[in-house]
């Protein structure tokens, strides 16, 4: 073999697989400008009126999904999120509840929801709910989806390395379960 066509090879080697280490977008291109990273749970919790239109992307577990005749509501546990937008491991870390509202109609069916799923939102501010909760009634941040993603555990045998190791990572990002991301939301305003 020429030196020539050993370069061209490993070219291809190495195009088919930097082609299988592609990340999945969380916050897609036409909503990254518009998010409000400073702005965190607890300030919005705390006021939320005064942060009215502003996008933010929080996530955590779903605790209830829901549909009527106008929207679907989606209420979560609210979850740290780690660098790639992922809720972070455990409930203990919670700093409390957010409705989710998809008034678009695009959330058909709220059984894309099962309870306890990982999810991360992209929303806009729309003020402050109030909800009973075991005889108590609690104000909750109100976000409108503008993106959303499901968070799915994949298992082990859907890699091909995957005895070697069950987590995967990405530089600073550490290391993490193998998970899949499946959008919910396409919305492109």
């Amino acid at each position: 073999m020429t030196i020539n066509a050993k370069v061209w090879t490993m070219c291809m080697l190495l195009s088919v697989i930097l082609s299988g280490c592609s990340r999945y977008q969380v916050i897609p291109d036409h909503l990254a400008k518009q998010v409000n990273a400073q702005l965190s749970y607890e300030q919005v919790r705390n006021s939320p009126e005064g942060y009215r239109g502003q996008i933010v992307v929080w996530g955590g577990e779903v605790l209830h999904a829901a549909r009527d005749a106008e929207k679907t509501t989606v209420e979560v546990l609210e979850i740290p999120l780690n660098k790639d937008h992922f809720p972070l491991e455990g409930r203990a870390s919670s700093r409390g509840r957010f409705f989710a509202l998809d008034n678009r109609g695009e959330i058909i069916d709220p059984a894309i929801f099962k309870e306890g799923s990982k999810i991360t939102v992209i929303g806009e501010i729309l003020g402050v709910g109030t909800e009973p909760s075991n005889k108590a009634v609690y104000d909750y941040p109100v976000l409108a989806i503008r993106d959303m993603t499901v968070w799915e555990e994949r298992t082990r045998s859907h890699y091909p390395f995957a005895g070697y190791s069950n987590y995967y990572g990405y530089g600073s990002y550490g290391y993490r379960p193998y998970i899949r991301g499946a959008r919910v939301s396409g919305s492109q305003s």
